[in-house]
């Protein structure tokens, strides 16, 4: 299964795939203090705002064992982190004590990197398609300009075509003795 670039269903998508990798219910999530079993979908299927609350991201990382800010990094296209994945010095160091809690700056900073990241990539992908578009539209060219009839040459085939078969029909002169 392909993974969602970036939205709701991106977030269901590794929700589900850690809830799975813990061996764990949604049912159980929500015990730990994650959202309700039905938060998500519920957030997929509105037609307004479909991004969940803070709270609820929030809930997300620390019932799922991920770092604080996870869940709403993976939102806008990014990779969920761990809470051990720290420890084995995957992601960047922290910069404080273990003991103390994540700071709204450090949040703010990891997604603002995410962020950063995502619209170089999305630069990246607009450029190319640019490029793409451009051939495309060259291709285009070349294919109608093999489609485009010249009238001129038409008539041109036309006259020769019934001389040629008028030439064919009419009586042959024979020789006679």
């Amino acid at each position: 299964m392909t993974v969602p670039a970036n939205g709701i269903e991106r977030l269901i998508h590794f929700v589900d795939a850690r809830i799975a990798q813990l061996n764990l219910s949604k049912e159980e999530v929500a015990r730990r203090g994650g959202p309700n079993p039905d938060t998500l979908a519920k957030s997929r299927s509105r037609t307004t705002s479909r991004t969940p609350s803070v709270e609820t991201l929030l809930r997300l990382d620390q019932s799922l064992g991920w770092q604080p800010g996870s869940a709403a990094v993976t939102l806008l296209g990014g990779r969920p982190l761990s809470i051990t994945a720290i420890g084995a010095g995957v992601g960047r160091p922290r910069q404080h004590n273990a003991e103390a809690p994540v700071t709204t700056n450090e949040i703010l900073y990891r997604l603002a990197e995410h962020l950063n990241d995502a619209i170089a990539h999305l630069e990246r992908i607009y450029a190319d398609v640019g490029n793409r578009i451009e051939a495309l539209r060259t291709l285009h060219g070349h294919f109608l300009a093999e489609l485009a009839v010249d009238g001129d040459l038409v008539a041109e085939y036309q006259a020769a075509y019934k001389a040629s078969t008028a030439k064919q029909r009419s009586p042959r002169k024979t020789a006679t003795h």
